[in-house]
């Protein structure tokens, strides 16, 4: 099960993320009422925000090998027993770094990575192992320092997963026993990946870790059929609230897997376990529990603490643990329990894992922390954030699972949302209006329904029709798709398909700069690393004379590093004109708009400052807290002290 496999290999360090916060503001894109204090440092979401000029690099820094499982269960953590032990893990060398760059200002919570690579390589430079990183959004964002975060701004954590491709086997590569195993175990030269990242830094802190986080990297074997964004394995949800009205909870998402073959049970808190700051330090001495539930439990996210009877589970054993910050940065937060009980493994066969904490005043009680999905059961889809073109058809892959097996034949329910009001101007928002989403209904066309086959595998496609400007200012709509199965976890809840459906446009046969002056100017606005360093993108003489180079940079494939716009927000009707345009330039100016042509935007069928409803209300203060806009996150003294 990808990346839980042995072999696997754990690194751990510092990333980079320099991403540019003015396209934080989705009023920053509204070119009428842009103001020149926009592109200025501003804390919270004041000006600019906190990295106006930045751009987007994505880089490992500081990293290193710490850890080496092999398939009998060894664990390997001294140089003396591997060379790829100790060594650096860094980013690509010889050509630009990888991009980090949301989809939309409206969908804030996929950030994806892009054109990253991955290289180990020893003190002399001399490449052990090189893989591309399979673009990917981060998922599963959960609360991760309990004492908040005033020093680094930013408490929470994510996770990207991913594979590796365009393996190269360094010549160093047959000196490690470890990579000789992984070469020869993984399939179709892909490796699977997973990164866990928290701790970044949105504030200029005294200490000069600005834009850097911690990640824990691990690298496993990728097997044919497998996705390739999450790992197609069991799962643990949170079931303990931190406060009132707070939607994060303890041990939010955690993967795991059973080898019944090898009995043993590997499990990943490197996104889940609570760390008290920005470099993974525990300071929780309380004791944890893994077991089996003898009984089916359904209980949802809550502040109430639910308590089993030792006669309510079976005992895997204590999560070995240390506090400190080293632990979790040495074993990347992966708990292996060994030689289970065949009574456990057939427990574990169709009975849900849990996470357990005992009373501190009543020893018979064991608080229920965290639990697996009600039945077992497993649905994601595998690309869930999507880029389309009018007449354009993405295929959306999906998976489903019991039990960590393949579920046959089983019905996934896919609905769109509901359109979100508009938000007009006003004292809560003094820039611009802002436009809603998920309107007009009818832009995307889809089934209702995918239905799996005989090995948990289903396919939803969806086309973009033709729509015309809804947000007016901000090319295309974001959409928002639920889907389900029939059984819905009320600790996990329902999964999402994000697609950013671009504007219907007609490339102009002879374009003017009128034609693309909008978009340039609002591209000049809104990265003004672009216009300080390289070429004011809103000045049309300005980009005749760096021609060769935009030339470049507008025709290269999305996948490519150097592809502009470095956000991948650019229809290709749209770059289609800007080249042509680049190449037989027309300095005629017109009436400049945003419209793909003389159509009407379409009306918001909800009325103008309609209140949100909860879960869209829950969406809007996560993604406050994730791009840095929330100010402040709450501390939390003795977290299980009350159990």
């Amino acid at each position: 099960m990808a990346y839980l496999n042995a072999p696997r290999l754990i690194f751990s360090g510092d990333f980079l993320s320099d991403v540019s916060t003015v396209n934080n503001d989705t009023a920053h894109y509204n070119n009428a009422t842009f103001q020149p204090n926009f592109q200025e440092f501003g804390k919270g979401s004041a000006n600019g925000w906190w990295n106006p000029e930045g751009g987007a690099v994505f880089d490992f820094q500081n990293c290193t090998v710490q850890q080496l499982a092999l398939p009998d269960g060894t664990i390997l953590s001294d140089s003396s027993e591997d060379i790829l032990i100790g060594r650096i893990v860094s980013g690509s060398e010889g050509r630009p770094t990888g991009k980090m760059v949301d989809l939309d200002p409206d969908a804030q919570m996929v950030s994806a990575l892009w054109c990253a690579q991955l290289r180990i390589c020893t003190p002399q430079n001399e490449l052990l192992l090189q893989g591309d990183i399979t673009t990917t959004s981060f998922r599963d964002i959960q609360l991760r320092q309990t004492s908040g975060a005033a020093v680094n701004g930013q408490a929470l954590g994510a996770s990207w997963t991913s594979v590796l491709t365009n393996l190269v086997w360094g010549e160093k590569a047959e000196n490690s026993a470890f990579l000789k195993i992984l070469k020869e175990t993984t399939q179709e030269d892909k490796l699977a990946l997973n990164l866990n990242a928290f701790g970044y830094y949105y504030n200029h802190a005294p200490d000069g870790r600005f834009s850097l986080g911690r990640i824990l990297g691990s690298i496993g074997p990728w097997f044919k059929g497998e996705p390739e964004t999450f790992a197609p394995c069991r799962r643990l949800y949170g079931v303990l609230n931190l406060k009132p009205k707070n939607p994060f909870v303890y041990f939010g998402n955690s993967n795991f897997q059973v080898d019944t073959a090898a009995k043993r049970l590997t499990i990943d808190f490197g996104n889940s376990f609570p760390i008290s700051d920005s470099l993974g330090t525990i300071n929780t001495t309380s004791t944890f529990i893994l077991g089996v539930a003898n009984n089916p439990l359904s209980n949802g996210a809550s502040l109430d603490i639910q308590y089993l009877n030792k006669s309510d589970f079976i005992e895997i054993g204590l999560l070995d643990y240390q506090a400190g910050p080293d632990w979790l940065n040495k074993t990347g937060g992966i708990v292996i329990f060994e030689n289970l009980p065949e009574a456990t493994l057939q427990a574990l066969e169709n009975r849900q894992l849990v996470l357990l904490s005992p009373s501190a005043t009543d020893p018979t009680q064991f608080g229920l922390l965290a639990r697996e999905s009600v039945d077992g059961y497993l649905v994601r889809a595998d690309n869930f954030v999507q880029r389309i073109d009018t007449g354009q058809t993405n295929i959306i892959n999906f998976y489903t699972y019991q039990w960590g097996k393949t579920l046959p034949n089983a019905t996934i329910s896919v609905s769109m949302e509901a359109p979100t009001p508009d938000t007009p101007v006003g004292p809560q928002n003094p820039i611009s209006e802002i436009y809603g989403n998920n309107f007009p209904q009818d832009g995307l066309s889809y089934c209702t329904s995918v239905t799996t086959d005989s090995d948990g595998f289903g396919q939803l496609s969806i086309t973009g029709n033709a729509i015309h400007s809804p947000r007016v200012y901000l090319d295309g709509q974001i959409y928002t798709f639920d889907y389900q199965l029939p059984t819905v976890d009320p600790a996990f809840g329902i999964e999402n398909i994000i697609v950013h459906l671009r504007d219907y446009y007609a490339v102009p046969e002879n374009p003017v700069w009128g034609d693309i002056s909008q978009t340039m100017i609002q591209y000049a606005n809104l990265y003004p690393i672009m216009s300080k360093y390289i070429v004011n993108l809103a000045n049309p003489e300005d980009l005749q004379l760096k021609k060769n180079i935009l030339l470049f940079a507008f025709s290269r494939d999305i996948n490519d590093t150097m592809h502009m716009p470095v956000t991948r927000d650019l229809s290709d009707a749209k770059r289609q004109t800007i080249l042509k345009w680049l190449n037989n330039p027309n300095m005629e100016s017109k009436t400049p708009v945003f419209k793909s042509d003389a159509v009407s935007s379409p009306e918001n069928p909800i009325s103008p400052g309609t209140p949100l409803n909860e879960q869209q209300m829950k969406y809007k203060e996560a993604v406050k807290a994730k791009n840095g806009s929330m100010l402040s996150f709450p501390e939390i003294e003795n977290p299980f002290g009350n159990i």
